[in-house]
């Protein structure tokens, strides 16, 4: 396994959720993750504790299990039941900064499957997400990301779009 950091955040991209295969998290998220969701985490919490979530992996108001590995599993679980066809897809140029990788991806896929409460609407949705992983050695060890929840929400449906 690669140290190289940028080499570590293009593996969890590609291997881990592109592939959609969580099953090899661990090989690329360091057991003491911190992952920061700035915005959709709340959003996903508060849609979360509108039903029960607890089926999904989450508990009773939402969040993701306390084991930082385990969180990101179930959290990608829902996602991907809600967006079988989920990609990040990598926009531009990463900067890299010693151990921190800014990466610019793309979030899209087709919401075939309830999402937090949100039944199926089979709406294509695509999202902008700047991701900023710090990585030590060989794995993330810490995750800021910053995407347009309010695109997002509005493209299910869930919020009206100015235009509408």
């Amino acid at each position: 396994m690669s140290n190289d950091p940028k080499a570590v955040v293009n593996r969890l991209i590609e291997d881990v959720i592109n592939a959609h295969r969580p099953d090899l998290a661990h090989e690329v998220l360091h057991p003491n993750l911190q992952l920061r969701r700035m915005g959709m985490q709340r959003s996903a919490q508060y849609l979360g504790s509108l039903h029960n979530s607890s089926r999904d992996g989450l508990n009773e108001k939402g969040a993701p299990p306390a084991d930082p590995i385990e969180g990101f599993k179930a959290v990608y679980g829902l996602l991907l039941q809600a967006f079988p066809d989920l990609r990040n897809n990598v926009v531009g140029p990463q900067i890299v900064d010693g151990d921190t990788v800014i990466t610019h991806v793309t979030f899209s896929g087709t919401h075939e499957g309830e999402f937090l409460g949100v039944a199926p609407t089979h709406r294509k949705v695509e999202f902008d997400e700047v991701l900023y992983q710090k990585v030590t050695d060989g794995k993330v060890t810490e995750v800021w990301a910053v995407g347009d929840e309010l695109g997002f929400l509005q493209q299910l449906g869930v919020l009206a779009s100015p235009e509408d």
